[in-house]
């Protein structure tokens, strides 16, 4: 008697340690879902800009092209960037917008050769700030994806996003925070005269920041004059490596696949600005909802910002996205609606049958009667 007594305690204590479990687990499964769901989908980091095409003032930045993208694809960010107090930021309405207030806005000198495309820049004005962690609000710094746009080798410091300590809350759960890196900027070099050359091999910027979660995005202008193993030999240290090439597409470069094509969208191009801005945010939006083919999206919204001319961008490019993007969307769901309907309605007719199949009442019966004489 006492054996048995000692065992119903036993498992009445189990059970009670099951109970508790499974209701902390359920609290913890809670507290995990509260927490990705308030969670900041995009931190966008990077300077604002004022490109001067023609002696004519313009809004750019690869911040903006990707504040603009963000809009169009409904994705709300947390956006920090460098301006002085007269600076245009109707781009970033709709985001959570953080200034770090700067006596002048990077400001670009755009001049072009008189054959065509080659484009000679010139930095003309310079903010008096490097952007760090300290300057970001801390649930930013949690956010599922951080998209950097540095457009000079002093715009931001890449490294110390990458590398950031997550608190004790992130590491529990095992969270992996995405980085995109527009690292354009970071291959630039400055004379004297604020006159802009290309470096000529990887930056020490460049190689600090990689790591397994690193996505880098670069065009081949940034890239061609490198050996032909070093984008792969870079590509193994990220996650992957995204050389965009124009009217060819780009070439994606990862640690699995190698080296594979990003076929291009063959549109007629009106002007190339913020187009590999566009295709990185694009990418980077893609890619933390899980979309099999990223590139394919890149591609896509990169093509819709060629179409537009300098003079309404980036906030063109937004509508432009928003006029394609949406329609097909509403299609998509009403496809999939319809499908799901169908299968409703298919899974109700059947049910019915069953239920007034003799067949399936006799089955019901006898199973009843085993469970009974079971008990």
């Amino acid at each position: 008697m006492q054996a048995a007594a000692t065992r119903g305690k036993a498992w009445r204590m189990i059970a009670r340690l099951g109970r508790v479990s499974l209701a902390a687990a359920g609290v913890l499964l809670v507290a995990i879902m509260l927490t990705e769901y308030l969670r900041t989908p995009v931190l966008l980091v990077g300077n604002l800009t004022i490109d001067i095409v023609d002696k004519k003032k313009a809004l750019g930045g690869a911040i903006s092209y990707a504040a603009a993208v963000a809009t169009a694809f409904g994705v709300k960010a947390c956006i920090v960037t460098a301006a002085s107090s007269d600076a245009n930021l109707t781009v970033f309405e709709g985001h959570e917008l953080y200034i770090v207030s700067t006596q002048d806005t990077l400001t670009f000198e755009h001049t072009y050769t008189w054959w065509g495309n080659h484009r000679k820049l010139r930095v003309s004005k310079q903010p008096n700030v490097t952007l760090t962690l300290d300057h970001v609000p801390q649930h930013c710094r949690r956010a599922r994806t951080i998209l950097m746009g540095p457009l000079t080798p002093t715009d931001l410091d890449a490294a110390a996003f990458v590398h950031q300590q997550h608190g004790w809350w992130d590491r529990l759960i095992g969270f992996k925070q995405r980085i995109g890196y527009m690292a354009q900027g970071e291959q630039r070099v400055l004379d004297k005269a604020g006159r802009v050359y290309p470096y000529k091999d990887p930056s020490q910027h460049i190689v600090d920041a990689l790591s397994p979660r690193t996505s880098v995005f670069l065009s081949d202008v940034e890239t061609d004059s490198w050996p032909p193993e070093t984008v792969q030999q870079l590509a193994a240290q990220s996650d992957r490596w995204l050389v965009t090439r124009g009217e060819f597409g780009a070439h994606e470069f990862t640690v699995d696949q190698g080296m594979s094509l990003v076929e291009p969208v063959k549109v007629t191009a009106v002007d190339t600005n913020g187009a590999g801005d566009t295709f990185a945010t694009a990418y980077m939006i893609a890619l933390a909802a899980r979309d099999s083919n990223p590139g394919q999206r890149a591609s896509w919204a990169a093509s819709r910002a060629v179409q537009q001319p300098q003079s309404c961008k980036p906030q063109c490019v937004t509508q432009a996205i928003q006029r394609e993007l949406w329609p097909a969307r509403t299609w998509e769901r009403l496809h999939w609606l319809r499908e799901h309907v169908f299968e409703a309605s298919l899974l109700q007719q059947i049910q019915q049958f069953l239920q007034d199949s003799k067949a399936c009442q006799v089955l019901k019966g006898k199973l009843h009667g085993l469970a009974l004489n079971w008990l």
